[in-house]
């Protein structure tokens, strides 16, 4: 990550204040919760991909450390409330909000850090920010709801789960790199190259979520063939059902109509789906995507920011975890 964030060092540590600052309570049941959820953060990809951009385009700017926060608020919001949807006890290592605090405080959090994020856009008069992130929370919703509809029915197709993947996951990059274009005054057409730019990003880190699914929980720290026991239709499975017999077909169909939980039955899915070539025609998909983003990369000219996108491409689709 260093020779991602080596430019924006600085304005990394002063995103990290304003971002810590945003929350203050007198509940101390709140300040518990909040202080977990800051304790077990991510890489904040999504911030990082913010200032590289707005570097990218010509500057940072105070605007640019709005949409940052912004969209770190939405981008945690969503990760709370999937969890209670998913009815998920572990984030990576940790254990998620809702297994700790059951779910009502669970989604009593992901409202408040909506609620926040729309209080700071407000109070730095950018409501124009608020038209980019409701756009992306909305497809972001809608991405989930088409997930759940097919997954219940298994009757998702390859066309469809990338149109459900670029609203679940790709929006929200997508967004950033918007977001990072308005800070700067960037014209339309600009605009729509570096938002194209974030969706293939955001493609490309949930095709790689993907792939991860099937690899060892010790070196993700994620549980292994987590979509499988969720009965979600990933990528590798899908393209190795497109490339089986049709018995074949019939017979892990069956075992996806019900929740996956013999360990047989998971380690069956798995071994089908490599020896269908699930996992290596997934990662020709995930290098299209790779090399769609460096094409829109390359139209702009060279600079310590476009580098660090370049390795920020490089660690989404090369990070084992």
């Amino acid at each position: 990550m260093n020779k991602i964030t080596k430019p924006i060092i600085k304005e990394l540590k002063e995103f990290e204040k304003i971002y810590n600052n945003s929350f203050s309570s007198d509940t101390k049941l709140f300040l518990k919760i909040s202080n977990y959820i800051f304790a077990h953060s991510g890489k904040k990809l999504r911030p990082i991909l913010v200032f590289l951009t707005s570097g990218l385009l010509g500057g940072i700017n105070k605007k640019t450390y709005v949409a940052a926060t912004l969209v770190e608020l939405l981008h945690v919001a969503t990760l709370i409330h999937d969890d209670v949807v998913d009815d998920a006890n572990f984030r990576r290592k940790n254990f998620a909000i809702n297994s700790l605090w059951k779910n009502k405080l669970a989604v009593l959090m992901g409202d408040f850090f909506l609620a926040q994020g729309l209080k700071i856009a407000l109070k730095e008069n950018t409501e124009q920010m608020l038209l980019y992130t409701s756009n992306a929370v909305q497809k972001m919703a809608m991405g989930e709801i088409m997930q759940l509809e097919k997954s219940r029915k298994l009757t998702l197709i390859e066309e469809e789960y990338y149109k459900i993947i670029e609203y679940k996951t790709a929006s929200l990059f997508g967004c950033c790199c918007e977001l990072a274009a308005f800070s700067n005054n960037i014209n339309s057409h600009k605009k729509k190259t570096v938002y194209d730019l974030g969706i293939k990003l955001g493609m490309a880190f949930q095709i790689k979520d993907d792939l991860l699914d099937y690899n060892s929980s010790k070196l993700t720290g994620k549980v292994q063939a987590n979509d499988i026991k969720e009965r979600k239709m990933n990528l590798p499975l899908l393209l190795a059902l497109k490339n089986c017999s049709n018995n074949e077909k019939i017979k892990i169909l069956n075992l996806l109509h019900h929740p996956v939980k013999k360990k047989a039955d998971i380690s069956y899915i798995i071994s089908f789906v490599k020896k269908n070539n699930g996992i290596r025609n997934a990662e020709e998909i995930l290098d299209m995507f790779k090399n769609d983003a460096l094409k829109i990369l390359n139209k702009f000219p060279e600079s310590r920011y476009k580098n660090s996108i370049n390795y920020l491409l490089d660690f989404i689709t090369q990070r084992n975890k």
